[in-house]
Protein backbone atom coordinates (compact mmCIF):
# COMPACT_ATOMS: atom_id res chain seq x y z
CA UNK A 1 0.00 0.00 0.00
CA UNK A 2 1.30 3.72 -1.09
CA UNK A 3 0.77 6.30 1.93
CA UNK A 4 1.89 9.58 2.78
CA UNK A 5 3.38 10.62 6.02
CA UNK A 6 1.68 13.71 8.04
CA UNK A 7 3.20 13.66 11.18
CA UNK A 8 6.28 12.47 12.34
CA UNK A 9 8.77 12.17 15.58
CA UNK A 10 12.12 11.39 14.92
CA UNK A 11 13.09 11.32 19.12
CA UNK A 12 10.32 9.12 20.01
CA UNK A 13 10.56 7.12 16.43
CA UNK A 14 6.81 7.70 15.53
CA UNK A 15 5.19 8.54 12.63
CA UNK A 16 1.38 8.79 11.57
CA UNK A 17 0.73 7.65 7.62
CA UNK A 18 -2.84 8.74 5.73
CA UNK A 19 -2.86 5.97 3.35
CA UNK A 20 -4.24 5.04 -0.14
CA UNK A 21 -7.37 3.39 0.82
CA UNK A 22 -8.39 6.38 3.07
CA UNK A 23 -9.24 3.92 5.80
CA UNK A 24 -7.62 4.34 9.54
CA UNK A 25 -4.35 5.80 9.60
CA UNK A 26 -1.39 3.81 10.06
CA UNK A 27 0.58 4.39 13.06
CA UNK A 28 4.42 3.54 12.65
CA UNK A 29 6.62 2.74 15.49
CA UNK A 30 10.19 1.87 16.06
CA UNK A 31 13.13 1.73 13.28
CA UNK A 32 12.05 -1.84 13.45
CA UNK A 33 9.19 -1.54 11.56
CA UNK A 34 11.27 0.02 8.75
CA UNK A 35 12.47 -1.99 5.54
CA UNK A 36 16.23 -1.55 5.39
CA UNK A 37 16.51 2.13 5.68
CA UNK A 38 18.56 3.85 8.01
CA UNK A 39 16.53 7.29 7.58
CA UNK A 40 13.38 8.00 9.60
CA UNK A 41 10.20 8.80 7.62
CA UNK A 42 8.70 13.06 7.54
CA UNK A 43 5.69 14.78 6.88
CA UNK A 44 5.19 14.53 2.84
CA UNK A 45 7.38 11.95 2.23
CA UNK A 46 5.23 9.02 0.30
CA UNK A 47 6.14 5.49 1.71
CA UNK A 48 5.46 1.99 1.25
CA UNK A 49 3.77 -0.39 3.75
CA UNK A 50 1.95 -3.41 4.57
CA UNK A 51 -0.17 -2.87 7.89
CA UNK A 52 -1.94 -4.90 10.62
CA UNK A 53 -4.45 -4.06 12.97
CA UNK A 54 -4.14 -5.14 16.58
CA UNK A 55 -7.28 -3.86 18.22
CA UNK A 56 -8.39 -0.96 17.13
CA UNK A 57 -4.92 0.41 16.01
CA UNK A 58 -3.43 0.10 12.37
CA UNK A 59 0.42 -0.34 12.56
CA UNK A 60 2.52 -0.12 9.40
CA UNK A 61 4.96 -2.47 9.09
CA UNK A 62 7.80 -2.75 6.42
CA UNK A 63 8.26 0.88 5.67
CA UNK A 64 9.84 1.69 2.63
CA UNK A 65 10.57 5.58 1.39
CA UNK A 66 9.40 6.03 -2.37
CA UNK A 67 9.69 9.51 -2.81
CA UNK A 68 11.23 12.54 -0.13
CA UNK A 69 9.15 15.41 0.87
CA UNK A 70 6.67 14.26 -2.30
CA UNK A 71 3.94 15.66 -0.82
CA UNK A 72 5.56 18.38 2.13
CA UNK A 73 2.60 20.61 1.44
CA UNK A 74 0.07 17.99 2.60
CA UNK A 75 -0.15 18.26 6.60
CA UNK A 76 -0.43 21.94 6.15
CA UNK A 77 -3.46 21.31 4.02
CA UNK A 78 -5.55 19.02 5.84
CA UNK A 79 -4.55 21.32 8.89
CA UNK A 80 -5.96 24.04 7.03
CA UNK A 81 -9.22 22.21 5.54
CA UNK A 82 -10.74 21.41 9.27
CA UNK A 83 -11.90 24.66 11.11
CA UNK A 84 -10.71 24.68 14.79
CA UNK A 85 -12.36 22.90 17.75
CA UNK A 86 -14.67 24.33 19.90
CA UNK A 87 -12.99 24.47 23.40
CA UNK A 88 -15.02 22.25 25.38
CA UNK A 89 -14.55 24.11 28.35
CA UNK A 90 -15.16 27.65 29.57
CA UNK A 91 -14.22 30.21 32.86
CA UNK A 92 -17.11 30.25 34.47
CA UNK A 93 -16.12 32.58 37.28
CA UNK A 94 -12.21 33.11 38.13
CA UNK A 95 -12.61 34.26 41.60
CA UNK A 96 -15.03 34.24 44.24
CA UNK A 97 -17.60 37.24 44.37
CA UNK A 98 -16.58 39.50 47.81
CA UNK A 99 -19.61 38.41 50.12
CA UNK A 100 -18.20 34.43 49.47
CA UNK A 101 -14.87 35.06 50.45
CA UNK A 102 -16.34 37.00 53.76
CA UNK A 103 -18.35 33.59 54.50
CA UNK A 104 -15.07 31.77 53.91
CA UNK A 105 -13.36 33.74 56.51
CA UNK A 106 -15.75 33.42 59.06
CA UNK A 107 -16.78 29.09 58.69
CA UNK A 108 -13.30 26.85 58.51
CA UNK A 109 -15.93 23.80 57.60
CA UNK A 110 -16.48 26.51 54.54
CA UNK A 111 -13.52 26.66 53.33
CA UNK A 112 -12.67 22.96 53.65
CA UNK A 113 -15.73 22.45 51.39
CA UNK A 114 -14.56 24.67 48.90
CA UNK A 115 -11.14 23.44 48.47
CA UNK A 116 -11.82 19.82 47.43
Amino acid sequence: MIGVVVWSSVEKEKAVIWCEDQAALAYLQGRENLAGSAYWPQPGDLVELESDVVGTLRNARRVTLLSEQEYAHLPDLLRASVPPAEPHLRIVASTPHPEVKDQLAGAPELRTAAAS
